[in-house]
């Protein structure tokens, strides 16, 4: 480096004094070993006075090779959120997912007749002759919800109306059909008491008086369907007029006496 210093001296002097004088004489410097080490800088030499040519080619050399890399500089700002992207393709179909809870049934009302010997479930009016077994009803069945939100069946109308509960644990409770009496029945129905409680008829508990509690609890899963008609034995007329079950408006007018049972 001190002969790079040197000889940068020498070139520079020689060419700042070759068209002036210097103290009033002319020198010529023809080696570097006529300067004295630190007597010349970069500060006295004139901007462009020093080509590259002109240096040692040791100096050259290092100018061309550079020098070592310089630490990383800061991240610069955050830019600005690009385009939206075109979209992209449909991806694979995922895996099937969970059966949902089951859905109320599609038929929402019935009408529905006993004459004692064959009872019958339809989606339209409907009409059995008396069989002069005794008995006979005659009424509307709706789904009310879930057996395990059960409390109670609801109604309005006119006439000796009576209501049950259907559980629709059994296909009959839901499909339309004749069947005989003295076959049974495969689903559970029971008649309201009056005070909180129904008195079942059929099922596997048949026989027993149970709390809305109760049918929530044993039947949950199923659904509540609302019977409202009304009874009689065969003998005398019977009839009355359904306006609505479970709060949902319908009109149905239901009749029993010694020729027929019959909703329309």
């Amino acid at each position: 480096m001190r002969r790079t210093i040197l000889a940068l001296g020498a070139i520079g002097l020689a060419l700042a004094l070759a068209g002036g004088a210097w103290a009033g004489k002319r020198y010529i410097i023809t080696s570097t070993h006529q300067v004295k080490p630190g007597v010349l800088t970069g500060a006295n030499l004139k901007n462009h006075s020093v080509g590259l040519r002109q240096l040692d080619k040791a100096v050259q050399k290092d100018m061309h090779s550079g020098g070592p890399q310089g630490p990383a500089g800061p991240a610069g700002p955050k830019g600005n959120t690009g385009a939206t992207g075109p979209q992209g393709p449909i991806g694979p179909q995922g895996p099937k997912g969970d059966t949902g809870a089951r859905g109320p049934y599609g038929i929402i009302a019935f009408a529905e007749v006993n004459n004692g010997s064959s009872w019958a479930l339809t989606a339209m009016p409907l009409a059995l002759p008396d069989a002069n077994a005794g008995y006979e009803d005659a009424g509307v069945v709706r789904d009310i919800g879930a057996a395990s939100s059960f409390t109670g069946v609801t109604f309005t109308g006119s006439g000796p109306l009576t209501d049950r509960v259907w559980i629709t644990d059994g296909g009959e409770a839901f499909s339309p059909g004749m069947h005989a009496v003295s076959d049974g029945f495969d689903f559970t129905s029971g008649s309201d008491n009056g005070d909180g409680s129904f008195h079942m008829m059929t099922g596997s508990h048949a026989g027993q008086d149970l709390t809305v509690s109760e049918i929530q609890a044993d039947y949950a899963g199923y659904e509540a369907y609302g019977w409202v008609g009304v009874t009689g034995d065969g003998t005398t007329s019977v009839s009355g007029h359904i306006g609505s079950i479970g709060g949902n408006p319908l009109s149905a007018d239901a009749t029993v006496d010694s020729t027929t049972a019959a909703v329309h």
